[in-house]
């Protein structure tokens, strides 16, 4: 290597390789830790948009059970009642409806499961 009046320089280039490998590895284990951040953060977003339309599917049919109620004077006699006359469409890949009727004058139970 070059020789200056000072010594040899050797020993800064090994210094600036030493940093240099340092650097990376903390680049590395940055774009790491923000990567998994970036995840858990979409997984918690998708979390909260599943309760959304889980809470907008029971709306909906309790809507339309107490609708049919006011305009037919009865309850719905099954589920596929309501959705062919009032209008309710959701996703059966991701829920599944389990509609029990007690009596044609007891209120039907609604229970929503998650699929996913």
């Amino acid at each position: 290597m070059a020789k200056t009046r000072f010594g040899s320089l050797d020993g800064i280039h090994q210094i600036k390789k030493k940093n240099a490998a340092e650097t990376t590895i903390i680049s590395a284990v940055l774009f790491i830790l923000i990567f998994v951040v970036f995840l858990f953060a979409v997984s918690k977003a998708s979390e909260g948009s599943e309760h959304e339309q889980r809470q907008s599917l029971t709306d909906a049919i309790d809507r339309a059970i107490i609708q049919c109620y006011v305009t037919e004077g009865r309850y719905p006699e099954s589920f596929d009642y309501l959705q062919k006359n009032y209008g309710i469409i959701y996703d059966d890949e991701e829920f599944r409806v389990d509609y029990v009727i007690y009596g044609s004058n007891m209120r039907p139970e609604v229970t929503i499961i998650s699929l996913k």
